[in-house]
Order: C-alpha cells, then structure tokens, then sequence
C-alpha cells in the first residue's frame, strides 16, 4: 500500500467521529485496516459490501489512490459483487495469490489466499 492510501485511511479514522462514514466508505476503510493489519502483499478484499454499496466503496478506493485491489472473498454473493465492480469501471486483471502474516499456534507466519486482481 502506497504513503497516499495510508494517510487517506488513517485521515478517515481520525474524521470518523465527526463525520459518520457510508456503508461503502467504512467497508474499504475495513479492508485497508485488515490488509494493513495483515501486512497483506496486495490491498485486499476479503468482504465485498453489498450491491447497493459497491459505487461508494470503488469511490473511496479511488480517491485513496488504491490502483489494485485483489477480491478474496468466497461468499455466496461474490459474483453479484464482482459484476457491480464492472459496472463502476473496475476490471479484471486475472487470478491472483495474496499472502498475508497470520499468527499461528507455533508462532508467527504467513498464508496465501487466492483471489481474483481489480485495477480501479
């Protein structure tokens, strides 16, 4: 993740108590602070908001400078998901691999998780 989406993320939760987020804002602020959080090697989604929701979370994607983002989600609505990214002008780029530090019972380590690559 890139200076500028950090700031942007990190400007966001200090501004969040004056000034309430959207549903899609807060679910890209979710997945910047859990890829941040992860050390993921990609932005990553692993929760898609809902259908009604994907154009202020692409927005908000895009004004924190977010390039690509990779889609890790498995649930039952992710095809429905991705078609409301392609509606918001986002495209696929291909399969992807996004690998993430995770804490294991024998300690620290990291785990790979497949996805699907968005360029915004």
């Amino acid at each position: 993740m890139t200076d500028q989406t950090n700031a942007y993320f990190r400007a966001i939760e200090q501004a969040s108590n004056e000034s309430p987020l959207t549903d899609g804002q807060h679910k890209a602020y979710i997945s910047w602070f859990n890829s941040f959080r992860s050390q993921s090697s990609t932005f990553e989604v692993n929760d898609l908001p809902w259908p009604r929701d994907i154009h202020d979370f692409v927005e908000t994607l895009r004004t924190a400078g977010v390039a690509e983002f990779a889609v890790t989600e498995r649930s039952t609505g992710l095809m429905e998901g991705l078609h409301g990214l392609a509606a918001e002008g986002c495209t696929m780029q291909g399969l992807c691999t996004v690998t993430r530090s995770e804490l294991q019972w024998d300690g620290s380590g990291t785990a790979e998780y497949q996805g699907i690559l968005f360029r915004t």
